[in-house]
């Protein structure tokens, strides 16, 4: 069972890394920093992981000292890396709601650091001082979820809901995983005393938790999953070489599949990008220019080519996708 666990955790470390490198990589094809924040938070979880890897490894040969069950290793140094992880995650998050607040980042992030303190130095080294130094990132990210709900939820604006759209399901499994996570600790560190586990698994137990380990993979699939869209695209065109604000970057995320699908022609997606911004034909026709009646055919056959029957209609099956 040793072994097990120690290809288990060579997995996870490989994991994390491929996951930073692809991140990378799709940073440098699309320039989106959402990806660098992904990068960071995937090599920090590592960083985390190769740590209780070393003291496993170094100590499964060794009897296990149950007074250690509930120490936190390195409490202030695992405060700093995971402070570190959370803000890539809320950075992520921030980034898909189009927030860009320095307040609304720091200040959970601040709370965050100063209630893991409070337990590292008020709370007494046993069981409840271990529960709450963890659980305190499960309530961090139930933060960072309800955030994003209520964004989204009490948005009016049908386009941003759409844009939103799209992330329901990874949101909902999401918070699924991280009730897993609460409940698996709650049960380990609380519920079952450490004397009912054999000896040898006690080391396993510390500082684990594999349903956090199951909740990073489920961000590494979801990673992979939009890298390979966007590093299949960015074959076909060039990438943008500035990030541009916030509603044209939604568009030239989703132009390129978009126009594929619908077979438009490069003209027509110029054309399209200027009706998504809600520019009138006369304004098409200035910025692009041309005659009012040819982007009237150009909008007219994007009609035709989507099966739409109006611009209002047009735009919204362009954030549907």
């Amino acid at each position: 069972m040793d072994s097990v666990l120690f290809f288990y955790t060579l997995l996870l470390l490989v994991i994390c890394v491929l996951a930073s490198a692809i991140s990378i990589a799709t940073y440098l094809s699309s320039r989106r920093r959402v990806y660098l924040y992904s990068c960071g938070a995937f090599a920090l979880y590592g960083i985390e992981i190769a740590e209780i890897f070393f003291n496993e490894f170094t100590s499964q040969n060794l009897p296990f000292d149950v007074t250690l069950y509930y120490e936190i290793s390195m409490p202030f140094l695992r405060t700093a890396i995971v402070t570190a992880l959370n803000a890539c995650v809320w950075a992520i998050i921030l980034d898909a709601l189009d927030k860009r607040s320095k307040r609304l980042f720091y200040i959970p992030l601040a709370v965050f650091v100063v209630a893991n303190v409070i337990v590292i130095l008020g709370l007494p080294e046993g069981p409840v001082r271990q529960w709450l130094y963890y659980t305190m990132r499960q309530v961090f990210l139930f933060y960072t979820y309800g955030y994003a709900l209520c964004a989204y939820y009490r948005s009016k604006d049908p386009t941003y809901r759409l844009r939103l759209e799209k992330y329901k399901k990874a949101m909902f499994i999401t918070i699924a995983l991280t009730i897993l996570v609460l409940i698996e600790d709650t049960v380990v560190i609380i519920a079952s005393p450490m004397n009912v586990y054999p000896s040898w698994l006690q080391l396993y137990l510390s500082e684990r938790n594999f349903s956090e380990n199951l909740l990073v993979v489920f961000f590494a699939f979801i990673l992979v999953k939009n890298a390979i869209n966007v590093l299949s695209i960015r074959i076909k065109e060039a990438p943008v070489k500035d990030e541009v604000n916030d509603l044209e970057r939604h568009i030239e995320e989703l132009m390129p599949f978009f126009r594929e699908e619908n077979k438009l022609s490069g003209r027509e997606a110029e054309v399209l990008r200027l009706v998504v911004l809600g520019k009138s034909n006369q304004e098409i026709a200035s910025e692009l220019y041309l005659a009012v009646g040819t982007v009237k055919a150009h909008v007219h056959n994007i009609l035709v080519k989507t099966g739409q029957k109006s611009r209002d209609e047009l735009v919204l099956f362009f954030w549907k996708h």
